[in-house]
């Protein structure tokens, strides 16, 4: 949602993509029977995790100091104040994303749902991967419309001050949460 309010909902783009990939990958691993492995590993799950829970509060800090060292400036209200660069925001946005490894389990339970034991796996899992990849991405392109009906209310730098604080502030949170959660699934 920050990207589209900072750079408007096509250009956040890439961050969509970002996040749909790293729920791709996870759903592609639990599909292909890695996903029991990593949950049936203690030890391999609780580093993800951790990883996980580190990569939330560096994203909370990286978040707050930004907008102390370069406080976000009011747009115009035309849209998007800067082209971002699409790699930089992929790649926040799949690491992010492939930050939670619950999502294995996720899909663990997801896809036997929707799997008939007597019909090709193969077909199936493409039908499955592809319907996601569509859902995931609407899912995305809804949160960034709704960060567009939100941006007025965020019109003055103050108000972008407190906005960047306190999604700062929920990173970390989520991060401390998830560090703290630590029990094997």
């Amino acid at each position: 949602m920050s990207n589209a309010m900072r750079h408007g909902v096509v250009r956040s783009y890439p961050a969509f993509l970002g996040g749909t990939f790293a729920s791709l990958l996870y759903l592609i691993i639990s599909a292909t029977g890695l996903g029991a492995l990593l949950t049936a590993s203690e030890n391999l799950f609780m580093l993800l995790k951790v990883l996980g829970a580190v990569y939330l509060v560096y994203l909370g800090v990286t978040t707050i100091r930004k907008s102390i060292t370069q406080p976000t400036k009011v747009s115009d209200g035309m849209g998007a104040d800067t082209t971002p660069e699409f790699t930089r925001l992929f790649k926040k946005a799949f690491l992010l994303g492939a930050s939670n490894p619950k999502d294995i389990i996720f899909f663990m339970a997801f896809l036997p749902q929707f799997i008939q034991s007597g019909q090709d796996l193969l077909p199936q899992i493409v039908i499955i991967v592809i319907t996601w990849v569509v859902v995931d991405l609407m899912c995305k392109l809804l949160y960034g419309l709704l960060a567009k009906s939100v941006k007025p209310l965020l019109n003055t730098e103050k108000s972008l001050l407190l906005f960047d604080r306190s999604t700062g502030g929920l990173y970390i949170l989520a991060g401390i949460a998830a560090a703290l959660i630590v029990k094997q699934p």
